[in-house]
């Protein structure tokens, strides 16, 4: 699996050449997958997760399994592999990560052996370009021979391309980000963010997406200021949160960016005993900077 480091060099090389076809139009879709076999979690990298969130995971609630992002972290390197190949029809450079649904179906372990799978799905149009959906699954590793089984865990994350739109299908009205009518509920918790704050989750993630790690390499990419990773977010609000023996699913979406350093006013609230909701803002702007779902087996 190539690292992510890796991934981004080629895509900014590749963004030095078009993705379009001869005609102007996008290329298909592929529906190949990106498929590796994977340790799994180190002792390190649990341990650096725990530093960073805060620990319940692992000392409270989660004692043993690893919780649902870690998991994601654990791919995301497959699908930046998926999405800088030659037949991917979208640059990954600029690529705007617009939400994530998860099903962590069943407990995964620390030092688990796995087995990694991402496929790319859903070209469509969106009011301000194209999307795409990111599959990601994680399965136990299976004796040679033996049919799949149900994945552990399956992600989908949902990425937009501004400015490029389907050949014939004019922008879409999925995906509006305005947070137009927004009123905040009662805030339950207040997040202070260092600046240093994408540069802790690079560490345990390896994501060093220059617009995350502070305001100067942001500015090169023509942000203003370093802007959190939405994983983030959705880690810290999903701490000590999450059911050891998972069988649960979230979901988040992601509209207004979260820029370092700042302050997130957060709402966790529980409809009823197996669903909770959280929403995430700026106190001063009252701009909404995510909101998701939590539903409990």
């Amino acid at each position: 699996m190539a690292s992510i480091l890796t991934s981004y060099r080629k895509a900014a090389l590749g963004a030095l050449t078009s993705k379009l076809t001869s005609n102007g139009s996008l290329r298909a879709l592929s529906s190949d997958p990106e498929e590796i076999s994977h340790p799994g979690a180190s002792a390190e990298q649990l341990e650096a997760y725990r530093t960073l969130f805060g620990g319940e995971a692992f000392d409270g609630v989660h004692r043993s399994r690893l919780p649902s992002v870690l998991v994601h972290i654990l791919g995301f390197p497959l699908q930046l592999q998926l999405m800088t190949r030659d037949d991917f029809p979208l640059q990954l450079m600029g690529l705007v990560h617009l939400s994530n649904q998860v099903e962590h179906r069943s407990p995964i372990a620390q030092d688990q052996p796995l087995r990694l799978r991402a496929h790319a799905e859903n070209l469509r149009p969106h009011r301000k370009g194209t999307q795409v959906d990111i599959v990601t699954e994680v399965f136990e590793v299976q004796a040679p021979g033996a049919a799949d089984e149900a994945p552990l865990w399956r992600g989908v994350s949902t990425y937009l391309s501004r400015g490029v739109f389907l050949a014939g299908k004019p922008g879409g009205s999925e995906g509006s980000r305005s947070g137009a009518g927004f009123t905040p509920p009662s805030k339950t918790a207040m997040w202070t963010l260092g600046a240093d704050e994408g540069r802790r989750y690079a560490a345990v993630s390896g994501d060093y997406n220059p617009i995350h790690l502070s305001g100067l390499s942001a500015k090169a990419l023509g942000m203003p200021k370093a802007i959190v990773h939405g994983m983030y977010t959705a880690a810290r609000v999903l701490e000590g949160r999450e059911p050891d023996a998972a069988g649960h699913s979230w979901s988040i979406s992601f509209e207004a960016p979260v820029t370092l350093p700042g302050k997130v006013a957060v709402a966790v609230e529980k409809p009823d005993e197996k669903m909770q909701t959280f929403t995430g803002w700026n106190p001063k702007k009252g701009r909404r900077h995510f909101s998701g779902e939590l539903h409990l087996p």
